[in-house]
């Protein structure tokens, strides 16, 4: 069959950074799916990206449909067919609805037993009268977090669409999508080309392009600053700091990028380095230059969408810009100098933490609190816990300097700064900079306890105190990063394997908010219910991401929130020997219990109503079962565990074997249930096993 490319051409105003990574990945997924529901079969559909443009280039698209067999199911053969062959009025309606033959019947075994089926070949359309119908749904398939309407349209698109290039080979694919028609023009770079550009086919859209000024693939521009860095820089003396999520931005803001290198003035270098760092890549998106000792350098990296012409006028006015940021940077610096670190702490009584839920002054005082509660649980030394409470009580204190007001990124880092330049010790300053650990999905986590410590508390003062007034997170909103904070909470704990009751500190940090009177939206226990619930599934989604078994997460996690470190290691164990003997005898026995279990009635058993030996035994393997993994509970000791109760199995059988539970006189049938309920309780003592997905046997 023939082939043909495709391209297509979205061109719109200058889109952002992260909505044309979004454009990018779903016009390809999209292009994809619309291709294979229509039945068009290619040899490669790729995307690509410019701020002015999402570009489709479909590979050997072929020129017509794929052939469709569809069989549709009619009545029972028995209804259809005489047992002479004969065709009854069933078949004959059936065939007539359907607009086939009688004779082109056919008659097939179903799982519901014996049917006619009517067999009709679709032949494929010309692909070329496919394509106007689903390239605008192609358009419109793609989804922005932001998007905007013009025109006084309803459709939406995260910036105005201002032309559409459409071309299947030769042939300009025509169609409107709002009020644009296709054709088979395009524009080069904004500065560089003024008029429209006429495309005669896909394959020489990219060198009439390129030449137009616009580099359209993303790869190609990421390699062309890369190199073009490397060749500015003195080989072997210099180097570029590249922050990643910069460089993915700066690649998606330029058609045809430019490198050149600014200076700024020496007398700048005396600022802290994250200072200087965050006034080049936070708001210019400009590179930092070091030495090979990791020392900045006074130039810094420029990649502009420029005419390399004006180079010397286009540096010139970067320099200006950088420059005056770092002078208000140097100003900011000198006045927050002036005082200590510690004097901050008054200014945030008049800070709004959240309006329902006061100060941040009023926070720094809970965190406190849940500072020293956290430092007796996980049993620190006395030097560590002062250093935790000192850090909490610091921790929001450079949120009123000049700087981070000016820069809020740099919260916690100047409060570092700010801290070793008041006196503070080291470990103090050290912690408040890691209290704010980890800011994003893949930071980096605390190192030292004090760090550890007061990052808990914090992250738990301010998820708590968002369930007790309502704010509470939804599907696709949540505006205090409240999973994110609870992820981080969860990490933290787990990396480092720490010993303490999430639950317990939940309960803890939620009295802080009772004793500053702060009015809970709904009833306390309720609000404790929502909080557990939202760790669990935080929980769960961490070790399902992690390759554990749903079904033995789920069994873990119904017993509740507690300590993270033992709910990851019964995951651990349950999945280890989940399809081994062990786990089936151990399921076996308890599900065996649990299936004639009351548990209305109690686990208070009496020994003098037993009449079998086998209920004796029984009894005496559960009384030792539970003595035995204890034990082995202190030595945090989880695979004996699940071998205690595995060996539980054979004295449960023979129970159920010997003994007849429901026997006719209530006491001792009631009797014989507690000791099952007893059974059972032992076994959920560790987890759920009902929620297993194996089978008894």
């Amino acid at each position: 069959m023939d082939t043909k490319d495709l391209i297509l051409e979205i061109g719109t105003e200058e889109m952002p950074s992260m909505a044309l990574n979004v454009g990018i990945e779903q016009l390809k997924n999209n292009a994809i799916k619309l291709l294979d529901e229509n039945r068009l079969s290619c040899f490669e559909a790729k995307t690509y990206g410019t701020p002015r443009r999402l570009v489709l280039n479909v590979v050997g698209l072929q020129s017509q449909q794929r052939e469709e067999i569809r069989e549709t199911k009619g009545p029972p053969a028995n209804a259809a067919f005489t047992n002479g062959g004969e065709a009854t009025a069933a078949a004959k309606g059936f065939a007539k609805s359907q607009r086939v033959k009688v004779s082109d019947l056919k008659i097939r075994e179903t799982s519901e037993g014996t049917y006619v089926f009517a067999i009709k070949k679709e032949q494929g359309k010309e692909t070329s009268k496919i394509l106007p119908e689903i390239l605008p749904k192609l358009i419109s398939s793609i989804s922005f977090n932001k998007s905007m309407r013009w025109q006084g349209g309803n459709v939406r698109f995260v910036r105005p669409i201002r032309w559409l290039l459409a071309l299947h080979g030769e042939e300009v694919v025509r169609f409107t999508f709002v009020d644009l028609k296709s054709n088979n023009l395009t524009w080069g770079h904004r500065f560089l080309v003024k008029s429209p550009i006429k495309m005669k086919n896909p394959r020489e859209y990219f060198s009439l392009i390129k030449k137009a000024g616009v580099v359209v693939d993303q790869k190609e521009r990421k390699e062309i600053i890369e190199d073009s860095i490397k060749g500015l820089l003195k080989k072997e003396k210099e180097r570029p700091v590249i922050n990643p999520k910069t460089f993915a931005e700066v690649i998606n803001l330029v058609e045809s990028p430019h490198i050149i290198c600014g200076t700024f003035s020496d007398s700048y270098l005396s600022l802290p380095r994250q200072v200087l760092t965050t006034a080049m890549e936070s708001h210019q998106r400009y590179f930092p230059v070091e030495d090979i000792d990791g020392k900045l350098k006074s130039k810094f990296i420029i990649v502009h969408n420029g005419d390399a012409t004006y180079d010397d006028i286009i540096r010139k006015g970067h320099e200006r810009v950088l420059g005056a940021r770092l002078a208000d940077a140097k100003f900011f610096f000198e006045e927050d100098r002036k005082e200590p670190l510690v004097k901050n702490i008054e200014k945030l009584e008049g800070v709004v933490f959240q309006d329902k839920l006061g100060t941040v002054y009023s926070k720094v005082k809970r965190v406190g609190k849940v500072t020293g509660f956290l430092a007796k649980q996980m049993e620190v030394d006395d030097s560590t816990k002062d250093y935790a409470k000192r850090t909490a009580y610091l921790s929001k204190a450079d949120l009123v300097t000049e700087m981070v007001g000016e820069f809020p990124d740099l919260q916690g880092v100047m409060g570092r700064e700010y801290a070793m330049l008041s006196g503070e010790n080291e470990e103090v300053a050290k912690g408040i900079f890691e209290h704010y650990l980890p800011r994003y999905s893949d930071d980096i986590l605390p190192e030292s306890d004090v760090g550890k410590i007061v990052s808990i508390a914090d992250k738990a003062d301010t998820i708590t105190g968002c369930f007790s007034v309502g704010l509470l997170p939804t599907g696709s909103e949540d505006p205090y990063a409240l999973r994110r904070q609870a992820q981080g909470i969860i990490n933290i704990v787990l990396n480092n394997e720490l010993n303490l009751s999430l639950i317990e500190l939940i309960k803890f940090t939620l009295s802080g908010y009772k004793r500053d009177k702060i009015e809970f939206y709904q009833d306390e226990e309720r609000i404790l219910e929502e909080l557990e619930s939202f760790f669990l599934g935080r929980l769960k989604q961490q070790f399902l991401s992690a390759g554990f078994q749903y079904d033995v997460v789920d069994s873990v996690l119904a017993l509740g929130l507690n300590n993270l470190v033992v709910l990851r290691e019964k995951v651990k164990i349950m999945s280890k020997y989940r399809e081994e003997s062990l786990m089936k005898d151990l399921f076996t026995a308890f599900i065996r219990c649990r299936n004639l279990a009351v548990h209305g009635l109690g686990i208070t058993v009496n020994e003098n109503l037993f009449e079998q030996e086998e209920e004796e035994k029984l009894f005496r393997a559960i009384l030792q079962s539970e003595k035995d993994m204890n034990e082995a509970l202190k030595n945090s000791n989880y695979e004996e565990v699940m071998k205690i109760l595995a060996n539980l199995r054979p004295i449960v059988d023979k129970f159920f074997d010997e003994v007849l539970v429901m026997a006719k006189e209530k006491e001792l049938q009631d009797n014989r249930i507690k000791l099952l309920n007893k059974s059972v309780q032992i076994f959920q003592s560790v987890a759920d096993f009902s929620k297993l997905a194996i089978a008894a046997g």
